[in-house]
C-alpha cells in the first residue's frame, strides 16, 4: 500500500509542475491582462536625451532587454524583429517603435547603443540609465539578468538575461511575450494584430 501512496504522490507532483509550465506558456501568448501589473511606463536615456514609453502612445512598441556585447542571443532576436519590421509596409512600420534596453550600463553608452540598434532598423532606439533604474524596469517586465565573470577572456564578463520581445499596444499596455527564436513571420503577425486594434 505504501508503494502505491508513493506513486500517487509523484503523479500529483508531476501534474502540478506540468500545469505550471502549461500556464506559463498560455500567459506568454495571452498578454498582460492576465498578469496584473506587468509592464508599465519608464524613462531612460537615449542618445538624443530622455525617452519614456509614454512618448509612444498611439504606436505599438516592441521592447527588448539585452546588451551590445551579447555574442548571439541578442543579435538573433534583433535580427528577427528587424526582419518582421522589414516585411511590413512603410506605413505600418512607421506605427511601430523598437526599443532596446541595455542591461550592461557599465559598457553600453547612449551614443554606442544608438549606432548598434540602427544597424538593425533605422527607427530603433537604444536606451540605458543607472543600474538601479534598469533593475526597476526589469522587475516591471519580469526580466532577470546577471553578470557572469569570464576571468580568462578579454571581454571580462557576459550577462545571462531573459530573452523575450515584449509587444506593447498603442495605449502602453503589455500584450504579448515572444520568447527567444520567435520567427519573423510570427512577430509580424502579432504586430499586425495590435496595429489593427
Amino acid at each position: 500500500m505504501k508503494k502505491y501512496n508513493h506513486l500517487y504522490f509523484w503523479i500529483v507532483v508531476i501534474c502540478f509542475f506540468g500545469g505550471i509550465l502549461l500556464a506559463q506558456q498560455f500567459l506568454k501568448q495571452q498578454g498582460s491582462d492576465l498578469i496584473p501589473g506587468a509592464g508599465g511606463n519608464f524613462t531612460l536615456q537615449a542618445d538624443q536625451g530622455p525617452v519614456a514609453l509614454s512618448d509612444f502612445k498611439g504606436k505599438v512598441v516592441a521592447l527588448y532587454f539585452g546588451y551590445m556585447s551579447c555574442p548571439d542571443i541578442c543579435p538573433t532576436s534583433l535580427w528577427n524583429l528587424s526582419a518582421a519590421m522589414n516585411s511590413l509596409t512603410r506605413e505600418q512600420a512607421e506605427q511601430v517603435q523598437g526599443l532596446f534596453i541595455s542591461v550592461d550600463p557599465e559598457r553600453d553608452s547612449p551614443y554606442a547603443l544608438n549606432l548598434f540598434v540602427k544597424g538593425f532598423f533605422d527607427s530603433f532606439l537604444g536606451l540605458t540609465g543607472l543600474k538601479s533604474e534598469i533593475d526597476k524596469i526589469a522587475r516591471q517586465y519580469g526580466v532577470i539578468y546577471e553578470k557572469v565573470p569570464l576571468p580568462d577572456s578579454a571581454m571580462g564578463y557576459v550577462i545571462d538575461h531573459t530573452s523575450v520581445i515584449y509587444l506593447i499596444d498603442q495605449q502602453g499596455v503589455l500584450q504579448y511575450y515572444l520568447p527567444h527564436n520567435t520567427d519573423p513571420e510570427s512577430i509580424k503577425n502579432d504586430l499586425l494584430k495590435l496595429l489593427e486594434e
